[in-house]
C-alpha cells in the first residue's frame, strides 16, 4: 500500500511541474507582433561587450490585460542560443536561454558571446494576465550597421514547439508509472 501512495505522489507531482515548468515557453507560439519599444545600448554588435535592452510597453493597459512578465531572448543567424542575460530568473524554453522578468522590471543585462558572430536577433516578448503574447524584435548588426525592427520568422515558432515535443515525452515517459499504478490497483 506505501508503494502504491508512492507512485500516485510521484504521478501528481509530475503532472503539477511540467505544466508550471513549460507555460511561459508554451504560450509563445501564439505571440502577436506588437508595437511596443525595445532598446538595445550600444547600438551595434560587438563580440564580449555588455548591452543594456529596455522594454516600453507604453500601450493602454486595463485591468483585464496587465502585463505578468517580460521573456527576452537572443539569437544567432543560425537561430542559436547566444550570450548570456544577468538576470536572476532564467528559463529554457526548447535550449533557448530566456531571461524571465517581472513586470516591474523593463531592463536587463545582455553580454555578447566572444565569437564571430555576424548579427543577433533580440526577441522580446510581453505576457499579459488573459496569457496573451505580443512580441518586438531587434537586430544587432556588426559594426555601421544600426539597429533594425524586424518581424519574426517562422524559426520562433519552430523553436517553441521542440518544448511541445518535450512535453509529449514527458507525457510518454508518466504512461508506464500510470500503468503500474493501474496494475497494483487491480
Amino acid at each position: 500500500m506505501a508503494t502504491f501512495l508512492f507512485l500516485v505522489q510521484l504521478l501528481f507531482i509530475g503532472t503539477l511541474i511540467v505544466p508550471a515548468y513549460t507555460q511561459s515557453c508554451d504560450l509563445l507560439q501564439n505571440a502577436t507582433a506588437s508595437n511596443f519599444t525595445v532598446t538595445v545600448t550600444p547600438g551595434t554588435y560587438h563580440a564580449n561587450t555588455s548591452y543594456l535592452v529596455t522594454i516600453s510597453d507604453n500601450t493602454n493597459l486595463t485591468d483585464s490585460n496587465n502585463v505578468t512578465k517580460y521573456l527576452l531572448q537572443a539569437f544567432s543567424p543560425q537561430n542559436l542560443s547566444v550570450g548570456v542575460w544577468n538576470v536572476a530568473d532564467m528559463d529554457n524554453c526548447s535550449s533557448i536561454d530566456t531571461a524571465v522578468l517581472n513586470a516591474t522590471q523593463k531592463t536587463a543585462n545582455w553580454t555578447s558571446p566572444n565569437s564571430k558572430v555576424s548579427s543577433v536577433e533580440i526577441r522580446a516578448y510581453i505576457i499579459f494576465t488573459d496569457k496573451s503574447v505580443e512580441f518586438k524584435t531587434v537586430m544587432l548588426n556588426r559594426e555601421s550597421e544600426s539597429i533594425t525592427a524586424q518581424p519574426v520568422t517562422n524559426s520562433t515558432f519552430n523553436s517553441v514547439s521542440m518544448v511541445q515535443s518535450s512535453s509529449f515525452f514527458i507525457a510518454v515517459a508518466q504512461l508506464p508509472l500510470l500503468l503500474v499504478t493501474s496494475k497494483l490497483l487491480s
